[in-house]
């Protein structure tokens, strides 16, 4: 029988693979240590730094707690500037509002994406960190979302195909094998 460290471990090796497929030219992220519990995530998404100041790129740290993934993670903004938002307090601490433990690591991270990029659809009115911030989102909402990038889908194979072609050898004169030949000497 599993044990809770057990359940813990895979869950976390699964958040991290699930992770890998995010990783491109809108989110990128390291760790350092197996399994992850601590993210270092930048996103390269447009969000504003004040209410007449954008920023395109941004980092923040997820702490995954020893109780992951039953209890939330911590989630702060990352040796910059914290972004101008309803969701973020003054110190850089981001405010996830509720959270679902069934919900992959990479999915969360497409989520603050779209959080950043002050998506309609995630702003909680009554989960307020930042109330200036909140107000000034609700008085101009011709505004969002800020960045119209199609962000990665978690679990999805990168989007690089390739066609390849497969190219016959030619035939010679007198090989009945349908491409296949043989040297004499």
């Amino acid at each position: 029988m599993a044990t809770p460290d057990d359940v813990r471990r895979a869950r976390l090796t699964a958040d991290y693979e699930e992770m890998r497929t995010i990783r491109g030219e809108y989110i990128h992220w390291q760790n350092n240590d197996f399994p992850a519990t601590d993210y270092v995530v930048t996103l390269r998404v447009r969000s504003y730094v004040s209410p007449n100041m954008t920023r395109d790129e941004h980092q923040i740290r997820i702490l995954l707690s020893p109780n992951h993934p039953f209890e939330k993670p911590t989630v702060m903004m990352h040796g910059m500037t914290p972004i101008f938002h309803p969701h973020v307090w003054s110190d850089g601490k981001i405010c996830i509002g509720q959270w679902d433990f069934r919900e992959g690591l990479a999915s969360f991270v497409v989520k603050l994406a779209r959080l950043f990029q002050f998506d309609p659809q995630l702003i909680d009115p009554h989960s307020i960190a930042n109330y200036k911030a909140a107000d000034w989102f609700y008085a101009n909402p011709t505004l969002f979302p800020c960045d119209q990038s199609r962000l990665p889908t978690p679990g999805e194979k990168p989007t690089h195909t390739f066609l390849v072609k497969r190219v016959s050898p030619p035939r010679l004169p007198g090989n009945s094998a349908g491409g296949r030949f043989h040297i004499r000497s």
